[in-house]
């Protein structure tokens, strides 16, 4: 069954109205009409069974049939910063991400970056990325699309957005000995920020800084992955000790 996201203001009593590109898709793409059913989901957990009553140029409204709490998230809020990488490596990623199971995804300027974002194709990519993150979470089951940062951060900017995150690592192909195992954890972790750096690796003056912030610098183990595998490693360990894995 088809799946759509739908914000609060989308819903009203039983029915639910859908609007904005979803609408083409529906119309044009599908070609569904009155009497198909499709699933709605509400960014809080829940799932809709909808039975669509009009299908109209500038919106789709459906009835309610059903309302099942979904249990998809995970129980660890994870924050990633990725430096920019090369090519359309980042729209990968992304996808990738989501389906592990990513709070939020913020792309990153670093010293050592070898690929570069043009401040004017800034929104157009975010925004690409974000829709990639959504077409990925309806694929994946989950109940919620993770944020996609509108805008290139900086390491700092980074740093003052994580700041209340209950442990904050970098993984850093200088660190030689400290394992995830090993570090320095709190007790309980419900939310996590990391970055993982570009091809060029990160700059001594990075490290430093994101030490002092807090950070604790983490090894991957003696082989280099390239710079789109290695956030998709870091997931997949993070989520197998804090998660749902």
């Amino acid at each position: 069954m088809h799946r759509f996201f739908v914000t609060s203001e989308g819903f009203f009593e039983k029915t639910v109205t859908i609007k904005g590109s979803d609408v083409n898709h529906i119309r044009t793409v599908l070609r569904m009409k009155p009497g198909d059913r499709i699933e709605v989901i509400d960014h809080q957990g829940f799932r809709y069974e909808i039975v669509l009553a009009e299908v109209e140029k500038d919106h789709v409204r459906g009835e309610i049939l059903s309302k099942i709490a979904m249990q998809t998230e995970s129980p660890v809020n994870i924050r990633m910063g990725q430096a920019l990488i090369k090519g359309n490596a980042f729209d990968l990623l992304i996808r990738k991400a989501t389906e592990l199971g990513v709070g939020a995804i913020a792309p990153l300027k670093t010293q050592r970056c070898v690929a570069r974002l043009a401040k004017e194709s800034q929104s157009y990519r975010t925004q690409r990325w974000q829709r990639i993150a959504e077409e990925a979470s309806k694929q994946c089951g989950r109940s919620r699309v993770p944020k996609v940062h509108s805008t290139v951060l900086s390491v700092e900017e980074f740093c003052r957005q994580s700041s209340g995150c209950d442990l904050k690592l970098v993984f850093w192909e200088g660190e030689q000995k400290a394992r995830l195992h090993e570090i320095a954890v709190p007790d309980s972790v419900t939310s996590i920020a990391f970055l993982a750096g570009p091809e060029g690796g990160w700059a001594a003056e990075e490290i430093d800084f994101l030490i002092q912030q807090g950070f604790q610098t983490v090894t991957l183990g003696p082989r280099l992955l390239k710079a789109d595998s290695a956030s998709l490693v870091i997931l997949s360990l993070l989520q197998h000790r804090w998660g749902d894995l």
